[in-house]
């Protein structure tokens, strides 16, 4: 007993010499899933959004200046329903029209890192700064009709929609956990909070959510 204990202690001593090694000059990269939590803003004259909490997907790569402090940039992906409430008040009666879809959002941002301590086990605070670019799936005119031909299926024609988007600034910072296993690979779960810089007067214009990654060290 006593030695197979020695034998597995040996055994485990290169994964840890590995997870609480110098990563200073060396990258990683991750793939995970991120939750996003609903939110509500509301505006002048009644008008309002709704935004459902949703799940979506997200990559990341990273650039280890130290053993500690790490920088990079992420991306992710999410569709989360909304209800939006416009009203027009250059009328007289002011004309309500509500919205009730889907949209499109994807986020990217630059990212500094610092993790505490050098064991496998480290807790980390972030901070950042970018871009959320997001499409309401709302045609906001006609159909543009386009035609060509196809060299398979002949002379056809098909309709597109503009949509309304925009793009806002986004910054924010975070907390978390990270356990870094033999061979370089990782787990990482995280608590995010991004104000974005919204145009108007709004409520709470932030979006807030989890994620988490598993990814390899290079």
């Amino acid at each position: 007993m006593r030695v197979t204990a020695t034998v597995l202690f040996f055994m485990a001593v290169p994964g840890l010499a590995l997870a609480q090694g110098d990563r200073t000059g060396s990258w990683e990269w991750s793939v995970g899933a991120t939750y996003q939590e609903s939110n509500s803003l509301s505006s002048e004259q009644g008008t309002s959004l709704d935004v459902e909490s949703e799940y979506g997907i997200g990559f990341n790569l990273g650039y280890h200046l130290t053993n500690n402090l790490t920088v990079g940039f992420d991306m992710d992906f999410i569709k989360p329903d909304y209800r939006a409430v416009l009203v027009d008040d250059t009328v007289s009666p002011a004309e309500t029209t509500i919205i009730e879809h889907r949209f499109s959002q994807w986020n990217g941002r630059f990212k500094g890192t610092y993790s505490l301590g050098n064991g496998p086990l480290q807790p980390f605070i972030e901070a950042g700064l970018g871009w959320t670019f997001v499409d309401s799936n709302v045609a906001d005119g006609d159909p543009i009709v386009g035609c060509w031909w196809h060299p398979w299926w002949g002379y056809i024609c098909d309709g597109f929609y503009s949509t309304f988007s925009d793009t806002t600034f986004t910054y924010g910072a975070g907390l978390g956990l990270r356990y870094r296993f033999a061979g370089g690979t990782f787990l990482k779960a995280g608590y995010n909070v991004w104000q974005l810089d919204s145009i108007g007067p709004t409520g709470d214009a932030s979006i807030s959510g989890a994620r988490l990654e598993f990814g390899w060290g290079f």
